[in-house]
């Protein structure tokens, strides 16, 4: 397994002493070799690149619509549509009766509340409105079947709740049905829409913003939510279908849908839609969070467009406080990939601790022995212990296969290695891990603040997304215990559109399966490009930039592999312990063209293909740039292999001896070594590689595998670096 050259630690008794010095690469300033985007092409796929190809140029962030309005003033009314004026009780105006109603003016420190029947529909429409409120949400739905909040044509209207946001503390949203959590500036207890043509504008001291504890749904206004809490919220779903929108979370997520479970009409919740419009999102945490799925699929005439930023690329923010960056170390002889393994911190009453999942995050290891790393945020807390429960389940302190008996947490160390674990008991002794994380980017956040994420899966069918953030761009949860009784898949599926992502971690991060069809797909920025337990390539235009690995086929419930059968792959590396494409498993490539630009140099350890299985190359082309690790092995198509040969900044032809061009790229910087194998090479034929009109190299394809690997293993070391 080549990730074991990449030495990390060594353990000393009962230290274990991880030093990342080598892990934390520059992501800023890239060495030469390293750019994100050249220009590939082959004749086999410029075709497939004309149709396909989109534009990747991020669409311009939506004006604040708050800078060309004015709250309204006057006096406060609420009508029916037959004229009849709703009167109120102090200073609230209460519905009771399906309908539409039309509210105008000014009103501060009051509330709309609609209270009808449980069939009832009704329409509150605003011309021209300002609401306030201190002591509650500001517009409340508490019973209808439907609400729908249109803001007329041309009008400019604000809801702002005014309460504090310590009072969200005693709040609890775990049971909507005994008691009402009005959360929100506009909080509804059944199906909420958002339409007209009109502005609104939602701000929030206190909570959330827009919420509804059904579904939500947006259409055509132009809208604009600010709050400490989720910006919209549908605990069922969250659609938007058109409209201008932005969504601004200070200390939490974006968009967010929570429940996971089936509806007594059969559908599926925790469901985010996007269909069209444009959704600007600025978030302390995730931009997009679904407890179920998320998916960007234009409607008919929609052109979808969401730019995301998170944490420090938001323009908002506030402080978040987080626990203490802890891991739990499992040798691979150990570790259980059918397991949860869950920490429990606690003072000196046991029955009111806190129970942490330890999440993988990276492969720790010491020599050449490697440690799985869960981490976990720890709260402050004077004792600890392990439970590991089966997969999916939540500890309860008895439920456990295997525990740890309780002891004193070691605040001098920021690590545990389980050495043992024998029957329903768990041995090990306190470590401590140098330089931080232990892997992984250690810029990126320490909560959560990923562009999208979707406990189940995330689904493009096309439109514009960009997104830059402080964590994963998008990441898809596998494994986890769904409250409809199934568990979550983990899969990313890209079909069409146009994806840019700029991160501080994965690009693009799938528990289980990442497969792209179609579109066009650029990672300007990442700590790994492209990762999954299966990363499937069978179309599209894809551009990757990884300070790691640029693509990463990872641990997960079946063998890891990288599977290429058509599209355009690019990837670039920069210098040092990095791989441009690394599987724990098997890499098979059949289609398409790929570009691999790795700047390590060291081969065997680092370079540009690198996998602990078979690498088998049946079609298609792959020009693979850098140290020289693994080339294509029996029953793959011709190869040639070119150790030592420099490639300097230029445009490159590789050509059949009468000229015909078989590929085209563009290098930006200088590399070392190269292998090229191709559908196009046949034996006793002769082939070149030009650059800007000289050949670079010109070859007889005599055998199978033509030329000289030499010997481009830069020996045992390889400090720093994760798989």
């Amino acid at each position: 397994m080549k990730a074991i050259r990449k030495l990390l630690a060594c353990i000393l008794a009962a230290a274990f002493v991880c030093s990342l010095a080598a892990c934390n690469k520059e992501t800023n300033n890239r060495t030469e070799g390293t750019e994100a985007g050249t220009s590939v092409r082959s004749e086999s796929t410029s075709a497939q690149s004309e149709t396909e190809e989109e534009s990747t140029e991020a669409k311009s962030p939506l004006s604040d619509p708050e800078d060309s309005g004015s709250e309204a003033s006057g006096d406060f009314s609420v009508k029916a549509a037959d004229g009849t004026v709703v009167s109120a009780e102090g200073f609230v105006y209460t519905i009771t009766a399906a309908g539409e109603y039309t509210a105008a003016g000014s009103l501060e420190d009051g509330q709309i509340v609609i209270d009808a029947g449980e069939e009832d529909e009704v329409v509150l429409v605003l011309q021209n409105v300002s609401i306030s409120c201190s002591t509650g949400a500001p517009i409340l739905c508490i019973s209808a079947d439907e609400l729908t909040i249109r803001s007329e044509e041309g009008s400019y209207n604000t809801v702002t709740d005014f309460r504090t946001a310590s009072a969200a503390e005693n709040t609890d949203d775990s049971d909507e049905e005994e008691v009402l959590n009005d959360n929100a500036a506009i909080y509804s207890k059944c199906d909420l829409k958002l339409t007209g043509k009109g502005t609104l504008i939602v701000s929030s001291e206190y909570d959330n913003g827009v919420k509804s504890t059904k579904d939500l749904s947006i259409k055509n206004v132009t809208l604009k939510v600010t709050s400490p809490g989720a910006a919209l919220k549908g605990n069922d779903s969250v659609t938007v279908k058109s409209g201008s929108i932005i969504a601004v979370s200070t200390g939490s997520d974006g968009v967010k849908a929570s429940d996971s479970d089936i509806s007594s009409k059969g559908n599926q919740r925790g469901t985010i839609l996007i269909e069209g419009g444009q959704l600007d999102i600025y978030a302390q945490k995730d931009g997009i969070s679904a407890a179920y799925n998320v998916e960007i699929t234009p409607a008919e005439g929609e052109n979808p467009v969401v730019n995301i930023y998170t944490a420090s690329y938001s323009d908002y923010g506030s402080e978040i406080t987080v626990g203490t960056e802890f891991y739990l170390a499992v040798s691979s002889s150990l570790y259980d990939e059918d397991s949860d393994y869950y920490l429990y911190f606690y003072d000196d009453n046991d029955q009111s601790g806190t129970y942490v999942k330890a999440e993988y995050d990276t492969m720790i290891y010491s020599g050449r022995t490697p440690y799985y790393g869960l981490l976990v945020k720890a709260p402050s807390a004077q004792n600890m212990l392990i439970n590991i429960v089966e997969k999916g389940i939540s500890p309860d302190g008895s439920n456990y296969t295997a525990a740890t008996s309780g002891e004193t947490f070691n605040t001098s160390m920021n690590g545990y290695l389980i050495t043992d674990v024998s029957g329903s008991s768990i041995s090990g002794d306190w470590i401590s891990i140098s330089s931080g994380s232990g892997g992984g980017n250690s810029d990126k956040t320490a909560w959560s603040s990923k562009g999208i994420k979707a406990e189940n899966e995330i689904i493009i069918n096309g439109g514009t997304l960009t997104v830059h953030a402080m964590d994963d761009g998008l990441h898809a949860n596998g494994g986890t215990e769904l409250e409809n009784g199934e568990k979550s898949i983990g899969n990313i599926t890209v079909n069409a559109g146009s994806i840019t992502v700029v991160c501080a971690d994965d690009g693009m991060h799938a528990d289980s399966e990442l497969t792209i069809n179609g579109g066009t797909v650029q990672i300007s920025e990442s700590h790994e490009g492209l990762e999954g337990n299966v990363i499937n390539i069978n179309g599209g235009t894809i551009t990757v930039y990884g300070n790691d690995d640029g693509l990463n086929a990872g641990k997960g419930s079946v063998t890891p592999l990288i599977n290429i059968t058509g599209g355009t792959l690019d990837v670039t590396t920069p210098s040092g312990d990095t791989d441009g494409i690394d599987s724990n498993g098997d890499i098979t490539i059949s289609g398409g063209l790929i570009l691999v630009k790795s700047g390590a140099q060291m081969g065997g350890m680092a370079g540009s293909v690198d996998l602990d299985g078979t690498l088998r190359v049946t079609g298609g082309t792959i020009i693979a740039l850098g140290g020289i690790c693994e080339t294509p092995g029996s029953g793959s198509v011709n190869t040639y292999i070119s150790n030592g040969t420099s490639f300097a900044a230029g445009n490159y032809s590789l050509q059949d001896s009468n000229g015909k061009e078989i590929a085209f790229f563009t290098l930006n910087g200088s590399y070392s070594s190269c292998w090229i194998a191709s559908e196009s090479f046949e034996l006793n034929q002769s082939y070149s590689l030009v650059r800007d009109g000289s050949a670079v190299l010109s070859w007889t394809q005599s055998q199978q595998s033509e030329g000289d690997a030499g010997n481009s293993w830069g020996g045992p070391g390889g400090f720093g670096g994760r798989r």
